[in-house]
């Protein structure tokens, strides 16, 4: 009776921990079904999104903001920029930091084949481009190239025309302005706000008709 009641015992632990096994695998793949769901969520969020944004820009731009949103859809422009339009133009927004080291106006080398995918989708289109320059308004420091953000936003706007005009675009379709910390986009008080406000705008201008 002894060892039955042994065996019995060790029978109901092997069971139990069977169970707990159960339940800890029940759990896990709960939590990965919920985490896909989250996940497929989230692509789908930002998909509608975009798609929201696209149509206020086509209804804004006009025609020509369909041909110009088909062709960044196609070459994949709007993984490494955000489009959107403001002050009649269509803006391309680089952060900074994609074409940029910090207090440099030199391109990485990172930064070409985005730049070769924009002059490939810019070069199926007429319209003039304008390249602006912006910074933070935190002063530079050690810089012995630039002395102002002013200058160093020119430089960054410049050296973009030039990659664009290498890539193919005619001269003429070009031009470029740094304004420095002089137009934000958000407040300067946070590193979210002064991330933003270093940037590189890529302006699709309208035709005129």
């Amino acid at each position: 009776m002894a060892i039955w009641s042994e065996r019995e015992e060790d029978y109901e632990a092997l069971l139990n921990r069977s169970a707990l096994w159960a339940v800890t695998y029940g759990d896990l793949m709960s939590y990965l079904v919920i985490f896909f769901m989250l996940l497929y969520a989230t692509v789908t969020s930002k998909s509608l999104e975009l798609q929201m944004s696209m149509k206020s820009v086509e209804s804004q731009f006009g025609k020509e903001a369909t041909i110009i949103t088909e062709l960044f859809t196609r070459h994949g422009i709007q993984q490494i920029a955000k489009l959107e339009f403001r002050d009649n133009k269509l803006r391309l927004i680089f952060n900074a930091p994609i074409l940029f080291d910090s207090g440099s106006a030199t391109l990485k080398e990172s930064s070409t084949p985005h730049l070769i995918k924009l002059g490939e989708s810019l070069a199926e289109i007429p319209n003039p481009i304008q390249i602006e320059g912006h910074t933070d308004n935190v002063p530079l420091s050690n810089n012995k190239k630039f002395v102002s953000n002013w200058e160093l936003s020119s430089a960054r706007a410049f050296a973009v025309l030039r990659a664009l005009e290498i890539s193919g675009l005619p001269p003429y379709r070009l031009s470029a302005i740094g304004y420095g910390e002089f137009r934000p986009v958000q407040p300067n008080d946070t590193e979210e706000g002064r991330s933003a406000n270093r940037r590189i705008e890529v302006n699709i201008m309208r035709l005129e008709e």
